[in-house]
This record gives C-alpha cells, sequence and structure tokens, in this order.
C-alpha cells in the first residue's frame, strides 16, 4: 500500500481527460505522476498529476522538473521532464488498482519525493490552475 503524501512520485497507469472521453477506463501505461493530498481528502482521496518527458505545449499549464529533482528520483531517461497541472486523476491509493510497483525484489512502490521547494512551486502554479478554472480531474475512484 502507498501512504498518501504530497509531493510523492509513484508509477501510475494515467488515464488522460482525452482517453476519458472516449470511453477508456483504464491507463495505457504506467508513468511517474505526483501526488497531492487535498486539503478537504476524505478517506484517503489524492490527485495525481503526470510527469512527461514531451515538451508541452504553450496551451498546457506545466513546470520543468529541474534536473537534479529528476536525477534524486532516478526516473528513466536523461532527457528534462515536466510535471502536467492542468489534468490529473482522483484516486484513492489505498484500495487503487492503478498503482505499479517500481521494482518486486524488494516491492518498491515510489521513485521518492520531491523536495519541499519544489513543491511550494508546483502548489503555486496548481492554485492558480484552480483559480483560472483550468483543472480537469479524471475520477479513478
Amino acid at each position: 500500500m502507498v501512504e498518501p503524501e504530497t509531493g510523492l512520485v509513484i508509477s501510475y497507469y494515467f488515464l488522460w481527460a482525452r482517453q476519458h472521453d472516449k470511453g477508456e477506463v483504464a491507463g495505457r501505461k504506467p508513468r511517474p505522476a505526483c501526488i497531492v493530498v487535498p486539503l478537504n481528502s476524505k478517506h484517503g482521496d489524492v490527485v495525481l498529476f503526470p510527469l512527461t518527458r514531451q515538451l508541452p505545449t504553450s496551451d498546457r499549464l506545466a513546470i520543468k522538473v529541474p534536473e537534479t529533482e529528476r536525477r534524486r528520483l532516478k526516473l528513466k531517461g536523461d532527457q528534462p521532464c515536466w510535471i502536467l497541472l492542468d489534468e490529473g486523476n482522483t484516486d484513492r491509493l489505498s484500495s487503487s488498482f492503478h498503482v505499479e510497483p517500481i521494482d518486486y525484489d524488494p516491492l518498491v512502490v515510489s521513485f521518492g519525493r520531491f523536495s519541499r521547494a519544489f513543491m511550494r512551486q508546483v502548489l503555486i502554479k496548481l492554485a492558480d490552475a484552480l483559480r483560472q478554472r483550468k483543472l480537469r480531474l479524471v475520477n479513478r475512484l
């Protein structure tokens, strides 16, 4: 089980909003996703934001992950990556079927945690997205 903690990065079968709109119910592949525990979280509900190595288009709300953070979490590849903040998945990790272990021997379920300083930047940008109503959530509960 994954203990929800804001800033924790896990491997997760993220379901993009465009896939959800087409009737898909499962993410196509696991990808790193950053957990944010909302202040009003009930029963361990969280929001997960995807990380991507593709350069976001100008209409996307994203923050580039600093190289030091990417290396410390040992994320795949050596290209830059971004956390997208204009769409997320809501889920309850204690009962989720969408979490994918990173390793099985021993069992590892997270890449680690982003620093508090970086998460402060992420949460400020996320607050802007909420105020501007630019956040689209796909409910996975």
